[in-house]
């Protein structure tokens, strides 16, 4: 996490800098709605409950972890334009989230999933002199994977799970040249991923309640990036 928030403040202070020195230098027009390429990294703060009930099931009671935790999310694509004021998103993020637990008979229990989320969002596109405002909501088809390592055994056991996620966002876009952009954002979001399954198509169970665990959750986070207009 220290890494991450190094990352943020480094990305704010400089783009504050780089926006300051070309306003020094030039005024920029305004520019319509274009098509642009956009990549970055975010830090969301995600619920997944069904998770969390299994991590915890596996360790003893100070060993437990939060309802809500912190998880990397890395993101790219495409803006479309419609028209001056509406758009189309297609984007892939990747959502990564690990945990490490001592477990109740000994050993350490490593648990590890990801969600690959490609997405299509309808924008409202807001436009001003060398900046964007857009409001955007979709979703799409996404795809989960979990692994879990015993220390014990020296096993790693994965698990599949695909199903529909769906999510708003509000982004700000600040000109750093005609076609040179920085990206700041804020999402929300739920994803219907379902139960994780293995290769064999058995479901990963909770030993507590016997039921099939699912990598369902809930997520909001900021993110930050750079966009290219052609």
């Amino acid at each position: 996490m220290k890494a991450i928030k190094r990352f943020v403040l480094v990305f704010l202070f400089s783009t504050l800098l780089f926006s300051q020195e070309k306003n020094s230098r030039s005024v920029f027009v305004e520019r319509k709605n274009s098509f642009g390429i956009f990549a970055g990294m975010g830090v969301d703060l995600v619920a997944a409950g069904d998770v969390v009930d299994y991590v915890n099931s596996l360790t003893s009671y100070d060993q437990r972890v939060g309802n809500f935790s912190t998880a990397v999310d890395f993101f790219g694509g495409v803006e479309i334009p419609v028209n001056d004021e509406w758009g189309i998103k297609i984007e892939h993020s990747y959502l990564f989230k690990s945990y490490s637990v001592l477990g109740n008979s000994g050993g350490t229990y490593d648990f590890f999933y990801a969600v690959n989320a490609p997405s299509v969002l309808v924008q409202r596109v807001i436009s001003g002199t060398g900046y964007f405002v857009k409001f955007g909501a979709g979703g799409g088809y996404h795809f989960g994977s979990a692994s879990q390592t015993v220390s014990t055994f020296g096993a790693t056991t994965t698990y599949v799970a695909q199903g529909v996620g769906i999510k708003a966002e509000l982004v700000g876009q600040t000109a750093f040249d005609e076609n040179f952009y920085g990206y700041i954002g804020g999402t929300i979001g739920w994803e219907f991923v379902g139960k994780l399954k293995d290769d064999k198509g058995a479901a990963l169970v909770h030993p507590g309640t016997a039921t099939s665990v699912s990598l369902n959750y809930f997520n909001s986070g900021i993110r930050f990036g750079v966009m290219y207009y052609l």
